[in-house]
């Protein structure tokens, strides 16, 4: 990559720029310094943070470096090596190009550059604090760049309330370098939070990092799209319609590699899905849209977040039909049906009417072969082979059955106390009306302690030992941890986890032996649920093989 110096823009094209405030929160930060080290070339990205990114945040690369002659000059605004030109605003193919990002990081927080270029011996350091005196002197530095930012909005006390929990600042981050580190499989990313390495992600494969970054079980299932047309190209990778979450956080586009909001990009993917996908159900996607850069402006929002098609339709078009054309080979079933066997209801039901959903559609049943590693369910339907997981299925099942209404409650022969320390039982206690809700008879018993009287009848039936003392009890703490790990939901949200977390505890495992009969019957259960191509968890529930697939591998296609 050729060196550019830094240069501060002329006015005729600074006032040209949506400059807006680039720096929001921690995972702007990030956002910025990500997308400079990969201007600079970097082959791999070093990002850490402590508290959320408020008192610490570092990220290194393996990049070509800053000039000493310009380092003096980073942190000035519109100062940048991108763009000099009001005519290259309509050829721009780096991320950062307004040169406003280093000096509105440096205007809020304390930040420390240490760089070095290949061609030279010393490296220079280069300090500002809340948009004072610049001061730059040499140092020992490899060869890259390393930012640090210290006590992000200390001194800005308006901003920094508008921030939320170290922990929910965190997760953005997080999010923030997954979306570069998809989009960039060539390049290694490394994330460490609070002293802790969540992320390490070697460079590889557009696959492989997918299956490193979204799961294996996704992985394992991805169709290759791809449709060019003149300046045009579409290319990524969609879930098969085997597997596919509840909402739309495992979709993601870029366009020209640069990160965007998904807007109408989702909705036009997820239209060929519709039949082949249960109905509120979202499938995967990783998809990159390349165009020439006058086609595209991506100076429309001031964290370029969004970008303008000039040519909208012909965007749109082109990505419906990649991924109508990778589904193909997936049958979509008739009006008002999701491939292969549930009617798409538009949305869930609302309890108390799942039951009277279900009585709508009839279909032929799997029927079972045998338990393969006692494990999974081999299974024949139709023209195709099923595999399935006979946990993931049997949760679904039950947490169906859990949120349907109306439920019947068991209760225990004899009760079941639970002693809990003094945080946990305050815990517990906001939990009761939601649990009572889910037919979870719970009631407070003397100081920090509760009483466990009834559970939903599925559950019961499913699993007798589940009226145990410390069978109970270790439910009880489950549903704890579950509502700790995920207090940031709205109650309707969080009441679905606590019901997905009561019919994974309950559901048979794998290693567990079914006899024949009870194959079929989980089967049966299963070809009734709303859902039964996923867990609630978003795994898959059973994976198929055509018998065109078959035919192949025994060469006789």
């Amino acid at each position: 990559m050729t060196q550019r110096h830094i240069r501060v823009l002329p006015p005729e094209v600074a006032q040209h720029i949506a400059a807006g405030e680039v720096v929001e929160r921690p995972a702007s930060v990030v956002k910025e310094l990500i997308e400079n080290a990969l201007d600079a070339g970097a082959t791999a990205i070093s990002v850490e943070i402590r508290d959320g990114g408020m008192s610490l945040i570092r990220v290194a690369d393996d990049g070509m470096g800053i000039p000493q002659e310009d380092v003096p000059r980073v942190f000035t605004r519109f100062a940048t090596s991108k763009i000099h030109r009001l005519e290259d605003l309509h050829h721009i193919r780096t991320f950062g190009f307004r040169g406003e990002a280093l000096a509105a990081i440096a205007a809020v927080a304390v930040v420390d550059i240490l760089t070095r270029t290949a061609d030279q011996v010393q490296g220079m350091h280069v300090r500002a604090a809340w948009g004072d005196e610049v001061h730059v002197e040499p140092a020992a530095s490899p060869v890259g760049t390393r930012v640090t930012v210290q006590d992000l909005f200390a001194r800005v006390p308006a901003r920094r309330k508008f921030l939320k929990s170290p922990l929910r600042e965190a997760e953005l981050v997080h999010q923030t370098v997954v979306r570069y580190a998809l989009a960039f499989p060539e390049v290694a990313f490394r994330l460490v939070i609070n002293n802790r390495e969540v992320l390490s992600l070697p460079k590889g494969t557009p696959v492989q990092r997918i299956g490193r970054v979204l799961g294996r079980e996704i992985a394992d299932n991805l169709l290759e799209i791809s449709w060019d047309a003149g300046d045009l190209h579409v290319h990524g990778w969609i879930s098969s319609p085997q597997v596919s979450r509840a909402n739309r956080s495992g979709q993601f586009f870029t366009v020209n590699r640069r990160p965007v909001r998904s807007g109408l990009l989702a909705v036009i993917l997820e239209r060929p899905y519709a039949g082949r996908l249960p109905a509120g159900r979202k499938p995967v996607a990783v998809v990159d849209i390349s165009l020439a850069p006058h086609f595209v402006d991506v100076n429309v929002h001031p964290r370029k977040a969004e970008v303008r098609f000039a040519q909208e339709r012909s965007v749109y078009w082109a990505l419906g039909q990649a991924v109508e054309k990778a589904l193909e080979p997936f049958p979509r079933g008739e009006e008002g049906e999701a491939w292969p066997f549930a009617e798409a209801w538009g949305s869930l039901p609302a309890p108390g009417h799942i039951a009277e959903a279900q009585a709508a559609y009839v279909t032929e049943r799997p029927r079972a072969l045998a338990q393969w590693v006692n494990t999974y369910i081999l299974a024949e339907h139709e023209d195709v082979i099923l595999l399935v997981d006979q946990h993931t299925a049997h949760e679904q099942v039950l947490f169906e059955q859990v949120l349907a209404a109306p439920q019947k409650a068991v209760e225990f022969p004899r009760p079941v106390t639970l002693h809990l320390a003094p945080r946990e039982a305050d815990e517990l206690t906001g939990l009761l009306p939601l649990l009572q809700d889910l037919h979870v008879l719970l009631e407070p018993f003397g100081a920090h302690a509760f009483v466990l009287r009834a559970l939903p009848q599925p559950l019961v039936e499913a699993n007798p030992s589940l009226v145990e003392g410390d069978v109970a009890r270790a439910l009880l703490q489950a549903l704890l941890d579950e509502a700790r790990a995920y207090s940031h939901l709205a109650p309707d949200a969080l009441r679905e986890r606590l019901a997905a977390k009561l019919a994974c505890f309950t559901a048979v495992k794998a290693g567990d032996i079914l006899s024949p009969e009870e194959q079929q019957a989980l089967l049966d259960a299963l070809w009734q649920t709303w859902s039964p191509a996923t867990c609630p968890h978003g795994r898959p529930t059973y994976i198929t093989l055509t018998r065109e697939e078959v035919e192949r591998r025994f060469q006789r296609r």
